[in-house]
């Protein structure tokens, strides 16, 4: 009976051991993994829309809309908005020639720096994408 017990105790130690060892190696930073957003480096980028872009991505989980926004003459970045779906929904489109102000955080995905935004801002019109907190909407 006492081996009984001991053989479904180490059964259980090595199944947990199973188990969290995946957990603990997903929290190390690997190669293409998707960063968070970080309200505390929140900034505004002023540009000028190039392209609208739908495309699978990562950080919408599947098919994301983006805006490449020309920041300067010699200088465009990538602009993550949201699920393409979510953008349809609610009809939110954006047009080449677009002044835009971006609130949302820079960061390097997939090998280039990149905009997480928060919200983008259209003249008068404001679309929101993230809470305050940076967590999507969508």
């Amino acid at each position: 009976m006492k081996a009984s017990r001991a053989i479904i105790m180490i059964l259980t130690v090595a199944a947990l051991v199973l188990a969290v060892t995946p957990i603990a190696a997903g929290q190390k930073s690997e190669p293409g993994a998707v960063p968070k957003y970080d309200p505390k480096v929140e900034a505004t980028f002023k540009g000028t829309v190039e392209e609208v872009r739908d495309r699978q991505c990562p950080v919408s989980g599947g098919m994301g809309s983006h805006l490449i926004l020309r920041l300067s003459s010699n200088k465009t970045i990538e602009v993550h908005l949201a699920t393409t779906k979510f953008v349809k929904i609610y009809d939110l489109a954006f047009n080449k020639g677009d002044e835009v102000t971006v609130v949302g955080t820079k960061v390097q995905f997939e090998g280039v720096e990149t905009i997480f935004a928060r919200e983008v801002i259209r003249g008068s019109e404001t679309f929101v994408f993230r809470d305050k907190d940076g967590m999507p909407i969508w």
